[in-house]
This record gives C-alpha cells, structure tokens and sequence, in this order.
C-alpha cells in the first residue's frame, strides 16, 4: 500500500465529531454547574462521550427575543461543523408577567421559535429538534427571587407559564419537531392532577416536591436538571430509538485499532 493510499485510509477513521447543540437562556447556561450534585449538560455529555461534542449556548436573561438576534451569530454552517440534534428551550424569561421588562406576548413568543426552527441556517444543518418547554414555577419561592431583583412581585406565575408550555407544545406539533414537555414533567412529579388547583401558585400550598426542583423558583436544582435528563433522553429514545448513545459508533478507533 502506497504511502499516499494508507494516510487516506488513517485519515478516514478521524471523521470530526457531529454537534449537539443545546440553546436557550439561563437555565441552560447553567446546566453545566455540578456544584448541585448533577448537571444536565455533563450528564448529557457523559451519555454521548466519544459520540457527540456537547456544546452549551445558554445565555442567561434571554427572552426569544433576543435568542432570533444571535441564533445566526453563533450556529454553524454545514462546512465548519454538523448539527445532529439542537434543543431549544425559553419561555421562562418571557412568560414573565405582562409590563415586567423580560415578558414576552405568547404570540410574539410562538412566532419566534418558528424562526428559529425555519431560520435559513437551520434548514441547511437539518438538526433534529427538541422544543423544550418551560417549566412551572413555584410562586413562594419567587418572592426572595424577586426582592433580590428589585422586581415586583409576581415576576411570574404558574397559570401564565402554563399558557407558554402550551405555546411551545403548539408550535412543536405543527412543525413536526420533538418536544419535551418539563412543565407537564414537573406537574406531575409533584403530584399534580389535571383539574386541581395548580401547584406552585399562591391558590395551593406550597408543595415540598415542587420545591426541590428549583433553587428560588425558576431556576433548576440537580433534581430539577436530573428530571430534565431524564424526560429529553427518553424523548430521544422514542423519537429516534438509532440516535440513542448505545446505538452510535464512537467517533475515533477504540485504542487497540488506533494507528500509531
């Protein structure tokens, strides 16, 4: 074999890692702190290690407002890398209440997710899709949240955010892309039942499952993220049972086939 024939060969087994990018505001910016005892971000790239480059584009304090401005700033073009999945997840920035600075109309909420997913740079990756939707909230823990920002209180609320999981579910199905649905996820791990008062709000008391999912009442505890985890790999799984980490190659020869 001509020298020239075996580094085509050799370099044929380093074909780049494809992408999963995960977008979104601070919720996912802040999936890779470990501090809390478990990461989504490092759980998702564990999962996927060798298979998968996991890349974080979380940006705390964005609304889908602001996510249609630097969407096109930061995803790649198909020449410089490939997106296998992307997840797209706001909604908790802007179900604010209607006059608080982040709050965004559901409307104008549900016409921003379908440019992400119809954005031109999109459509040329062809990723496979996962709309995250926001989650509950819990409304006694937002009062400290709240005050720290110098914030009216409540800066949010359960039956609002409900009306954006719904939005974002809304959207999912007449696109045709993935969704996982954290608020129904969150409910019902803490009980909820279609028809009773929402947990989280003011109307039912403070639920202690709710609670342990979040740290101040929108964002995630390790418990949160680890719910999280959970509800995006089984939709994956659902989805596309050939995308699971069990079913991929790894990216690079194990070490016993490595050239060297």
């Amino acid at each position: 074999m001509s020298n020239g024939v075996a580094q085509s060969a050799e370099e044929a087994l380093y074909k780049p890692y494809d992408q999963f990018i995960l977008f979104g505001d601070s919720i996912t910016q802040m999936s890779s702190d470990q501090s809390m005892g478990f990461g989504f971000q490092p759980a998702l790239q564990d999962a996927y290690s060798r298979r998968l480059d996991v890349i974080n584009r979380g940006f705390g304090g964005y609304s889908t407002a602001h996510a249609v401005k630097v969407f096109p700033k930061f995803f790649p073009k198909p020449e410089a890398a490939t997106v296998r999945f992307m997840t797209i997840f706001f909604g908790a920035n802007d179900a604010a209440v209607p006059g608080h600075y982040q709050h965004v109309p559901v409307e104008t909420y549900k016409e921003n997710l379908k440019k992400i997913i119809q954005h031109p740079a999109t459509i040329a990756q062809n990723p496979r899709i996962l709309i995250l939707t926001p989650p509950p909230v819990n409304e006694y823990q937002l009062e400290e949240f709240d005050i720290a920002k110098d914030t009216p209180h409540p800066s949010r609320t359960v039956k609002q955010t409900k009306l954006y999981s719904e939005a974002a579910r809304e959207v999912a199905a007449s696109l045709g892309v993935a969704v996982v649905d954290l608020w129904t996820a969150f409910m019902t791990a803490a009980g909820w039942k279609e028809g009773e008062p929402l947990i989280g709000s003011r109307d039912a008391p403070n639920n202690e499952k709710l609670q342990s999912f979040f740290t101040d009442g929108l964002h995630f505890t390790g418990d949160g993220y680890r719910l999280m985890y959970e509800e995006v790999m089984k939709t994956i799984i659902a989805k596309w049972p050939d995308q699971a980490p069990e079913a991929l190659e790894m990216v690079f020869p194990a070490w016993m086939e490595a050239p060297k």
